[in-house]
């Protein structure tokens, strides 16, 4: 994603954020929630906030978004007549601001320069126009992140990620894998060295599937040999991609298991869907667990189950 390191600037520079789903949109309030639990991992002061009927919550009036700036000069008259302004690039890629009166002394004190802060980091997921934000939210001064999957959103964002090829699921996932190092800094150095390293190869190896709505992950065997780990430590790795912070439905997550021959292994969560973990433990030998399903298989290709399964949630 283009944008990806102006997004992380924009999370890293603000503390305050609110983020801003329609509650008529099913996958905008997973992905919401999802980010919301990332954001808040991150040591964030973060709120999500959802919009019933936004077009009948506010006034049909178009509001004009406030150009974005870092600072403000301003220039006390006083006496004066400031008749004009004009500026010049110097040679070292400075700026000139030239001043001209109507004749009468400006002093430095008239001159200062402030910076501006923004008040907010508002993220819109599946908003379609600025005109839908709630007035509350419009009359502060805003950083607009704005995602969608229409092409018939505005672009009314100070960054925007508007893609019709992937869901607000796919968007989302691939920000928050982006932050995923800074969101599990903690756990990483925390953690023995073997898991740390087997969670970061399955950090790398993360795809969401939107069809079934699936997120996979997969560790071969040379991952576990180079982490100098055991399959029993793929434990640590399964909690925290299943702990909230990533938007799914279904997470399956397939290993090489060192046996004689060797084989593929593998966990299935799905939190809310039993139906799911049934399908898959009437298909391999296995053992459910709460909200799980751990399974072994006599495949020796993890591509294979992995396409087995997928058509199973199909």
């Amino acid at each position: 994603m283009a944008t990806t390191e102006k997004i992380k600037e924009a999370i890293e520079k603000y503390f305050d954020i609110t983020i801003l789903i329609s509650k008529s949109n099913s996958q905008g309030a997973m992905a919401g929630k999802a980010l919301l639990f990332s954001l808040k991992k991150l040591n964030k002061n973060a709120t999500l906030l959802e919009v019933e009927n936004a077009s009948q919550e506010i006034t049909p009036k178009k509001i004009t978004k406030e150009p974005q700036a870092d600072f403000l000069i301003s220039i006390k008259e006083g006496g004066n007549k400031l008749s004009q302004l004009f500026y010049e690039k110097t040679r070292t890629g400075g700026l000139d601001l030239f001043l001209k009166t109507d004749g009468k002394e400006l002093k430095k004190d008239d001159i200062v320069l402030k910076p501006l802060k923004q008040r907010q980091f508002l993220i819109t997921i599946g908003i379609d126009s600025y005109e839908e934000i709630p007035l509350g939210l419009r009359e502060k001064p805003s950083f607009i992140l704005n995602i969608d999957s229409q092409s018939i959103n505005q672009s009314f964002g100070d960054i925007n990620i508007i893609d019709q090829d992937k869901s607000l699921l796919e968007i989302i996932f691939e920000i928050i894998k982006a932050l995923s190092n800074n969101i599990f800094e903690k756990e990483l150095q925390e953690n023995c060295k073997s898991e740390a390293l087997l969670f970061e190869k399955a950090l790398e190896n993360l795809q969401f599937k939107p069809r079934p709505s699936l997120l996979f992950s997969s560790l071969s065997h040379g991952d576990i040999v180079k982490a100098a780990a055991q399959p029993k430590d793929i434990k640590f790795s399964l909690e925290k991609l299943c702990s909230g912070v990533f938007p799914f439905q279904n997470f399956l997550l397939l290993w090489e298991q060192n046996s004689s021959p060797l084989s593929i292994r593998g966990v299935f969560y799905s939190p809310d869907n039993q139906e799911n973990i049934n399908k898959i433990a009437n298909r391999f030998i296995s053992q459910t667990k709460y909200n799980s399903v751990i399974f072994n298989t006599k495949e020796r290709e993890i591509r294979s189950v992995e396409e087995q399964i997928i058509s199973l949630l199909n």
